[in-house]
């Protein structure tokens, strides 16, 4: 094989291949040439394409325009007027600074110049037909240049070929016209195609103003201003309200010294801050102009110009997620629990898991609460007239007709049968059975050992019992409904929803599952949960591969409620790998459940603790579709009431919907 010499490439060529980092569309030819506009001061913008971009793009300003000897230099590489030395490049201030972005155009389409400054008579022109110049000659322009672009990428097929429909290339012109209209102030922009006029901003326009062109107005209505200032940095903007997100980050615009940029450590600053409040998968609006000192950012890292860098990225992220923070929470059209919290001093009561119904009503029969009264956690029974309702209960519970949380094995049927013989014989309410403490365990894992007796025969007179003992529940003993704040309780809707309703003007509405899924992560972050020991233990091999994995999560189970032992060598040896004993799982954990949650955590690369916390807590909390009685629902609502951060579940769903009366009356069409 013949080895080829080195050389030098041809001016054309290298010509063309510089103009691919540069212009990649017609898009970024529309972005070139209105750069190069702002940079010249100009005040009036007037775009016009043809067929996306591709048959012509025209671009024409009133800057101040280029001299007549100077119209050859601005289309040859690297010359500029932006630079003098290597010390401006430290403190770059103009959009432009390269000297690239006219000599790549004018490498890969019928190029056109017509420019006059100020002290010249007449205005000069110049051609240039795929990199080759032609002379300059007299021409007719009021003030500022005009750059007309035809035939784009015609010498370069390849290029041209990979190029969308017009319709497309439009498009893409369009938000970046859109993304420069909005970070210039006092210039008048127009975006024309064909003879329909696109876009249209005035000098007068305030930013908020002009985003009302581009997105919905209910998008509009929910932006909460942000003007915040620390560590020589000043950010400006609008933020979406967390109600207001969505699935795509494409209206999350970011502007550093008046340039758009596509950073990075911005949108994730912006993420952070609505951590808890959204979801993952969400994105907020935003609209965010960042001021700061020349010196620390750098832009020369990317040819379009569209990715810069900070010299110091912690001050910048603590700066971002700040600023949004206190808008977030200084916003009186964001409504929060939490303002709720800082508006009223009065304490809420304190309402923990193991307080339900612990004031002192009749005792119950066994049956009553249905599986409530063996999960002494919970009464999830609504109240019901109907009796035989109950009979049902009971029976498909411990008879095992269909079994919904213990697994269908011999051993649970057992455990289930002891367990209700045990509190149906000392005859334990279901309030003695959750106001107890029968814990052993210290700290973050106290646990109750398994019943060990038989199932006693429900009672022949069961109805009749469990008809009295309503009676003497809601005429000796009514569930009060009191809340503080202002609030009451309404009922539940779809056995998934509570109604609260605030000062007889603000409707709430609760998602339960996202409201005790709250309560049950701040449970954990503190260290209160309770565990019961088993009395078979479950066992599970661990492949080889899941080993490391088990080891370094085994503490954080441990936190979980979870007692996990490792067998002995020779049981490890002769089974080819780790084998491990589960010898307490958590209260609200069956058999199944539990050994389902630990082989989750070792197959799915959960990469810190919140998350296995976040995924605990879903598993545990009450599901959609499970009827809550008044006086679960009225203690479910006081512990949310008492967390940290109640409005959301810690997937970042809401936990609770707001309406006003001006809500209201806009739904039913009142007001508009």
């Amino acid at each position: 094989m013949t080895r080829a010499k080195i050389h030098l490439l041809p001016a054309e060529l290298r010509n063309q291949i510089a103009a691919g980092e540069v212009v990649e569309r017609p898009a970024s030819v529309v972005k070139e040439l209105m750069e190069n506009a702002l940079d010249a001061k100009a005040t009036e913008v007037h775009v016009s394409i043809e067929d996306g971009g591709q048959s012509c793009i025209i671009v024409e300003d009133n800057g101040i325009g280029i001299p007549q000897d100077e119209l050859e230099l601005a289309v040859t590489r690297h010359a500029t007027s932006k630079l003098q030395t290597t010390a401006d490049l430290s403190a770059i201030s103009s959009y432009g600074f390269r000297g690239e972005a006219l000599p790549s155009i004018a490498s890969v389409s019928k190029f056109r110049i017509v420019s006059k400054t100020k002290d010249e008579d007449v205005a000069h022109e110049l051609c240039v037909n795929f990199g080759d110049i032609k002379e300059s000659s007299p021409a007719s322009l009021q003030q500022g240049t005009l750059i007309e672009v035809r035939d784009l990428f015609f010498n370069i097929p390849a290029r041209l070929k990979f190029l969308k429909n017009p319709a497309t290339e439009l498009k893409r012109a369009a938000e970046l016209f859109m993304r420069l209209a909005l970070g210039a102030d006092h210039v008048a922009m127009s975006l024309v195609s064909g003879s329909r006029t696109v876009m249209e901003f005035f000098s007068h326009e305030e930013k908020k103003d002009k985003l009302a062109k581009i997105w919905s107005s209910a998008i509009i209505e929910a932006l909460i201003p942000v003007d915040y200032f620390s560590h020589g940095m000043h950010l400006t903007g609008f933020i979406s309200n967390p109600r207001s997100v969505q699935q795509r980050a494409d209206r999350m615009l970011f502007y550093v010294n008046g340039r758009a940029v596509n950073d990075k450590l911005m949108l994730k600053a912006i993420r952070q801050a609505y951590a808890g409040k959204i979801t993952t998968r969400d994105y907020p609006q935003c609209l965010l102009f960042l001021e700061l000192d020349p010196r620390e950012v750098d832009v020369n890292v990317h040819p379009a110009k569209s990715e810069v860098r900070f010299r110091d990225e912690k001050a910048l992220f603590a700066v971002i997620a700040r600023a949004v923070e206190n808008a977030l929470a200084n916003c009186p059209s964001y409504f929060s629990v939490k303002n709720l919290q800082e508006e009223e001093h009065s304490a809420v009561p304190e309402a923990k898991f193991g307080d339900l119904y612990t004031e002192q009503v009749q005792a119950k029969p066994q049956g009553f609460w249905g599986k409530a009264d063996y999960e002494s956690r919970l009464s999830f029974v609504k109240e019901d007239k109907n009796e035989s309702r109950y009979d049902d209960v009971v029976t498909e519970y411990f008879i095992g007709t269909k079994p919904e949380i213990v697994s269908d094995t011999e051993e649970n049927r057992n455990e289930n049968q002891f367990a209700a013989k045990n509190y149906s014989e000392k005859n334990i309410s279901f309030d003695d059975m959750v106001s107890a403490e029968p814990f052993s365990k210290p700290a973050c894992c106290q646990s109750v050992a398994e019943p060990q007796t038989e199932i006693a025969p429900l009672s022949k007179n069961f109805n009749a019992q469990n008809t009295q003992a309503e009676t003497l529940f809601q005429n000796q003993n009514p569930v009060s409904n009191a809340l503080p704040y202002g609030l009451e309780y309404m009922g539940q809707v779809a056995e998934t929803y509570l109604l609260l309703k605030k000062d007889n003007a603000n409707l709430l509405i609760l998602d339960q599952h996202a409201v005790h899924e709250r309560i049950l992560y701040e449970e954990m972050k503190k260290g209160q949960i309770q565990s019961r020991n088993l009395l078979c233990p479950l066992e599970f091999p661990v492949h080889k591969s899941e080993e490391e994995r088990y080891f370094s999560v085994k503490e954080t189970l441990g936190h979980l409620g979870f007692s996990l032992q490792e067998a002995e060598k020779a049981q490890k040896e002769q089974g080819g790998g780790l084998v491990v004993q589960i010898t307490a799982i958590p209260m609200r954990y069956d058999r199944v459940t539990a050994m389902g949650f630990i082989k989750e955590i070792l197959m799915e690369k959960m990469d810190n603790l919140d998350s296995i916390w976040i995924r605990h807590a879903c598993k545990s909390a009450i599901k959609a579709g499970t009827p809550l009685d008044t006086a679960s629902a009225i203690k479910l609502i006081l512990q949310w009431l008492a967390t940290e951060e109640p409005d959301n579940c810690p997937h970042g769903r809401p936990s609770v919907i707001h309406f006003d009366s001006n809500d209201l009356e806009k739904l039913f069409k009142r007001k508009f």
